[in-house]
């Protein structure tokens, strides 16, 4: 009897998922593929590579939290990040945008979100690994990472 309750929670929460990624990134509806199946895992795909596009998404995803009673029972949305978005997470950068970090330290306390920065971007941007907060992971190449976790059955949304 308790699956029932959870089933439509988990369910609740990826559909909120889609549309606030949908919403955020300004893809259209005929743009979507529409998988057979609900997928337990969603990769977040970043296209203006900017800090406002990430902060729509961990506001409507902390908005997606709020909602629920309690934490999430899905996977963490990823979020591969290898373009200038990577800027808002420098320490240096982190007093004009305190509000975007810690929203986003907050959604990765919670298993909401898991953000990975491209390792090539960062040599290219002459950002070292201390330079962002230790909540964010790194991977030797975003694009790369991307496939390896759509092979693994996440799905672009």
């Amino acid at each position: 009897m308790a699956a029932a309750p959870l089933f439509q929670c988990k369910s609740r929460f990826l559909a909120a998922c889609v549309l606030a990624a949908v919403t955020a990134s300004g893809v259209f509806a005929d743009d979507l593929y529409t998988p057979t199946h609900s997928p337990d895992r969603y990769i977040g795909q970043i296209q203006a590579h900017s800090s406002d596009e990430v902060s729509d998404i961990l506001h409507r995803l902390e908005g997606l939290l709020d909602s629920e009673s309690d934490y999430p029972v899905s996977q963490p949305l990823a979020l591969v990040l290898h373009g200038d978005e990577v800027n808002a997470f420098l320490r240096q950068n982190y007093a004009q945008n305190r509000e975007l970090v810690d929203l986003a330290a907050r959604l990765d306390a919670f298993n909401a979100i898991d953000i990975q920065v491209c390792e090539t971007w960062m040599r290219g941007a002459s950002v070292h690994r201390d330079d962002l907060p230790a909540f964010v992971d790194t991977v030797p190449y975003g694009p790369t990472r991307e496939q390896e976790l759509l092979d693994e059955g996440y799905e672009y949304f």
